[in-house]
């Protein structure tokens, strides 16, 4: 069973001007969300900071939101998501140390690593301290994976860099010279070989689309999908789980997906009908993502593979976003070079950026293998 020490964070607090950083999932078997212990401990933060979702997690992904009263408590909530967001400097204008406890889902492309790097050099700049109380990160058992790139963080690192937040940031203080700034309280009781399933935690939602494990799993391999005029099952039931199109035909891509025996999934046909995000109240054509052994995974790849598949059956029709590249390694990707893919000679190279990093970030590993 994963604990979290409060009581080192407690005496850690004493005597300092707080800030915290949270969601709903920061939450903990027999002590609550980590607010609620705050405050009956009688040791309230001055302010609260919303990251991408809310601080009560009750936004959709992109939502923005300004400065504004908790409605629980009260107490002032900060966004640090989008245009209206509190500059990192004018927070610890008013803080000694800023709590960051937030449950990540272990992907490059998820919002809460930049806001921690942000506040991490913050932090360094005004002589404040980040503390970073850790969690277990589900796909950590999986190993680095995918292309090095930035998507927004100060420095490169895979899709999945199977580190946890706390070891991201221990790094990332050691990169740039801000370790005065970083202090971690480590989670007790996790192996990295756990992944989420022994950690003993309720699945808490991190954000309003990834509402179970499997829904972290899936993520992992088919959120470049939304950076493509594909559905990624948003506004349905499965999101990231089923993906489709009008345009598409599910026994066939099923056909030509599971021929490929990727490993640690399988994928059934289906038809869907989003409520709301992509082709809302159209039926889509495509496919059911099934996580058969989370261990044996590869995410990119099976992401990359599936987004070939849907270039070949649907030239034309087939479309990518801006954004696209930037999940991968800001290169020039199309329609047709993903349609012409060499899925063994991207496999090799994802694995030689994977090993660089992890060579690079080992040494701040704070569980063991």
């Amino acid at each position: 069973m994963v604990t979290l020490d409060f009581a080192a964070v407690a005496q850690r607090l004493r005597g300092c001007r707080t800030g915290l950083a949270a969601t709903p999932a920061s939450w903990w078997p027999g002590t609550g969300h980590l607010l609620d212990r705050l405050l009956a401990e009688a040791a309230p933060p001055r302010l609260l900071l919303a990251l991408e979702h809310g601080f009560r997690g009750e936004l959709q992904d992109g939502a923005e939101v300004g400065r504004y009263a908790d409605p629980v408590t009260g107490l002032p909530v900060h966004s640090f998501y989008g245009a209206a967001r509190t500059a990192p400097d004018a927070l610890f204008a008013e803080l000694d140390l800023l709590l960051f406890h937030v449950q990540d889902v272990g992907h490059r492309a998820y919002t809460f690593h930049q806001a921690m790097a942000e506040l991490l050099a913050a932090a360094a700049r005004a002589g404040r301290t980040l503390l970073v109380v850790d969690r277990p990160s589900p796909l950590a058992h999986l190993g680095p994976r995918g292309l090095a790139g930035t998507q927004f963080f100060p420095l490169p690192f895979p899709m999945l860099p199977a580190l946890t937040l706390g070891e991201l940031a221990r790094w990332l203080a050691a990169e740039h010279g801000w370790e005065r700034a970083l202090e971690v309280v480590p989670a007790a009781g996790w192996r990295r070989r756990d992944g989420w399933a022994r950690t003993g935690l309720p699945w808490i939602p991190p954000s309003p689309n990834i509402p179970t494990p499997a829904s972290a799993y899936a993520y992992a391999c088919t959120g470049l999908v939304q950076h493509t005029c594909v559905s990624e099952g948003r506004g349905t039931c499965k999101p990231f789980e089923y993906v489709g199109a009008p345009f598409l035909d599910g026994r066939r891509l099923a056909a030509a997906l599971n021929a490929l025996r990727l490993p640690g999934v399988c994928f059934r046909d289906l038809h869907f009908q989003p409520g709301f995000n992509k082709f809302a109240g159209q039926v889509c054509s495509g496919v059911h993502l099934i996580i058969r052994d989370p261990r044996r995974l590869d995410p990119p790849l099976t992401g990359l593979a599936l987004l070939r598949e849907c270039a070949r059956q649907a030239p034309g029709a087939f479309t990518l976003q801006h954004a696209f590249a930037a999940w991968l390694d800001n290169g020039n990707w199309s329609p047709d070079r993903l349609a012409s893919l060499d899925l063994d000679a991207l496999q090799a190279r994802m694995r030689a950026d994977s090993d660089a990093f992890l060579a690079r970030t080992r040494p701040f590993h704070l569980y063991a293998e």
